[in-house]
């Protein structure tokens, strides 16, 4: 087991969660959902706050989402937060987002939903219920062994890949990556069960 580093969660509190996220509701999340996840907005970077946390429940890393569209563009959407010196950064490789608030219900279901961002698994819940949630993000195109351990030792059977559709139309660059990108992934995993959806 890969034990990351964790931060003092004390740091939650100082986030401002009164302000309404409003493009987020309107992508189809409910509150409800974005209050679980700890979902915040820090005024000093003007970024939408989400929190990780491994499978035990602590804080590995904050990533920010820049609301400012220029600065999206310059240094990318999604970020770990930096607040003075300290960057809430981690390896997002050796974590799953959303596993600390699903994993019971992949454990009793023995299936999981793999999404590439946080934002599918909070509308997922937001969709079939907190209840119901078997989501996690691996905040990337990349799923590698110690994820699917991570769902294994769950005794998961069934792996759903539900990745962002980037292409077009079929037959393009982007269509022909992902592909490529989802048959390795089924050709490594493919005990447990690997369903591809698109």
């Amino acid at each position: 087991t890969v034990m990351l580093k964790n931060y003092d969660d004390v740091i939650l509190s100082r986030f401002n969660y009164k302000v309404k996220i409003e493009p987020w509701l309107k992508e189809e999340m409910t509150q409800e959902c974005l209050d679980l996840a700890q979902i915040g907005f820090f005024p000093g970077g003007d970024q939408i706050t989400i929190p990780h946390f491994d499978k035990d429940d602590r804080l590995v890393g904050v990533r920010g989402r820049a609301l400012c569209e220029d600065e999206a563009e310059r240094f990318g959407k999604y970020r770990p937060l930096k607040i003075g010196k300290q960057l809430y950064n981690h390896p997002l490789s050796f974590n799953l987002y959303n596993l600390n608030n699903s994993k019971d219900n992949i454990k009793n279901i023995k299936k999981v939903f793999v999404f590439e961002s946080e934002k599918s698994c909070l509308q997922y819940a937001s969709f079939f219920g907190i209840k119901n949630d078997i989501s996690v993000a691996c905040c990337g195109s990349s799923f590698i062994q110690y994820q699917a351990w991570l769902l294994m030792e769950l005794g998961v059977e069934e792996i759903i890949v539900g990745f962002d559709k980037q292409f077009q139309e079929k037959g393009d660059k982007e269509f022909k990556k992902l592909i490529k990108n989802l048959t390795t992934i089924f050709k490594k995993y493919s005990k447990p069960k690997v369903c591809l959806m698109q």
